[in-house]
């Protein structure tokens, strides 16, 4: 392979990775102090509750004077049904009823064979206060992105549900949260590390649910060491947004968010000694539909 091959390929690989890189309450000891609340995540056995999520990214890179420019769209629809508690936490049965995606960029566009993880569960492990403990039933399920490679499902719900505070809280208060999202596909690994700042933002009613309103504001980094074709490629970046989210109190269900983040960096190729920058902007929705 001529380094110009190698070089090309590389490059349009890591577009398209980068493209898709592109989401039981436990009684306080003490009563709450007056005008706080005390949040934590319920499911009950038997119980269902039904989630859309949509998202698209765009994302521009600088390869030798030109703007290369990829667009990416995705959707998910998912039913989540209690299966009781497992030491102390919320075991849930995830099943993807639908799911689309599909990458855009000059070297064509790519809409992947999603059958096989249609109508597909498994189980996921959710501590009260909203993190995701065990996933790992995801990784069965994968997706062909071409050049890009083979990916699993993990990184979709590692971060799914918002996280809450593990004390009582009224309006006005902040907490900190962090997310550990791994995307593991044949090229390599993509960490993506995020810290968010929380701030209960007051009450409002969402389809008949007392829900309160929390705005974050995020930041993280991308990086990850990828390889195809023979060619290895380092990712290293910066990210930084804001999100919108609901959460029912009485009920202990997480309702909507919105999410709206940009990010950049660079692709380093030390084989050729070559450094390109890229930057994106990424929008994401997640809310709790009727079926």
């Amino acid at each position: 392979m001529n380094r110009h091959h190698a070089r090309s390929r590389g490059l349009k690989t890591m577009a398209l990775l980068l493209a898709v890189a592109g989401i039981a309450g436990a009684a306080a000891d003490k009563a709450a102090p007056q005008g706080s609340v005390t949040l934590a995540y319920k499911l009950a056995p038997g119980a269902t509750l039904a989630y859309k999520q949509s998202g698209s990214q765009t994302q521009d890179m600088d390869m030798m004077g030109q703007t290369m420019s990829t667009v990416s769209t995705s959707s998910m629809d998912l039913t989540l049904k209690g299966k009781g508690p497992k030491d102390g936490n919320l075991l849930i049965g995830v099943t993807i009823d639908a799911m689309t995606l599909n990458v855009q960029s000059p070297q064509g566009d790519i809409t992947p064979d999603l059958s096989g993880v249609l109508g597909k569960s498994f189980d996921l492990v959710l501590s009260p206060l909203g993190k995701e403990l065990d996933v790992s039933g995801a990784a069965a399920f994968t997706v062909d992105m071409g050049q890009a490679g083979r990916r699993d499902l993990t990184s979709n719900f590692q971060g799914f549900f918002p996280d809450l505070p593990d004390h009582a809280v009224k309006v006005g208060d902040t907490w900190p949260s962090e997310d550990n999202i791994v995307q593991k596909s044949d090229a390599g690994d993509v960490h993506i590390s995020l810290k968010n700042e929380n701030t209960f933002d007051g009450f409002e009613t969402i389809d008949g649910r007392e829900c309160a309103r929390v705005k974050a504001v995020i930041k993280g980094t991308l990086s990850g060491a990828l390889n195809q074709g023979g060619v290895s490629v380092a990712l290293d970046a910066k990210l930084e947004g804001t999100q919108t989210w609901h959460f029912a109190v009485k009920d202990g269900v997480f309702v909507k968010a919105e999410m709206k983040a940009t990010m950049g960096g660079v692709i380093s190729i030390e084989s050729m000694s070559m450094t390109i920058g890229f930057s994106g902007e990424q929008l994401s929705t997640t809310a709790l539909v009727k079926k």
